[in-house]
């Protein structure tokens, strides 16, 4: 068998078992707001998801060590709108919030007016 044969061979076997351990793509999953927390590194190297449409309700499929789980996540995307507090600001003066996660869309956890925290549309 010529060398060169043998090297595509070689490298079309080797691209194959690579594709082997990939999981499937298929290209309809939507990838949820939010941005996945650091979780440290668990013994457990199970994988409870492969892409968010996994995970139920707001919760994202993230990396933890070597496995995979559907978490909460930390933060979403953008940045709170900034506050002029030489302006007198109007706002609900009662916190709707703790965290971005908690708030539907892509809105976020932001100090309004009042000084308490409301879902708001933030700046990207």
């Amino acid at each position: 068998m010529p060398a060169c044969r043998l090297g595509r061979l070689t490298a079309a076997l080797l691209l194959g078992l690579l594709l082997l351990g990939l999981p499937s793509v298929t290209g309809t999953e939507a990838e949820k707001t939010g941005v996945c927390p650091i979780i440290p590194p668990g013994l457990n190297c199970s994988q409870e998801c492969q892409s968010d449409s996994e995970c139920g309700d707001n919760l994202k499929c993230c990396r933890a060590g070597c496995g995979t789980v559907c978490s909460v996540p930390d933060e979403k995307k953008g940045s709170c709108p900034p506050m002029d507090i030489s302006f007198p600001q109007l706002g609900i003066c009662e916190d709707q919030c703790q965290v971005d996660s908690q708030c539907p869309d892509q809105r976020k956890c932001c100090r309004n007016g009042c000084g308490n925290l409301s879902c708001v549309t933030p700046n990207f």
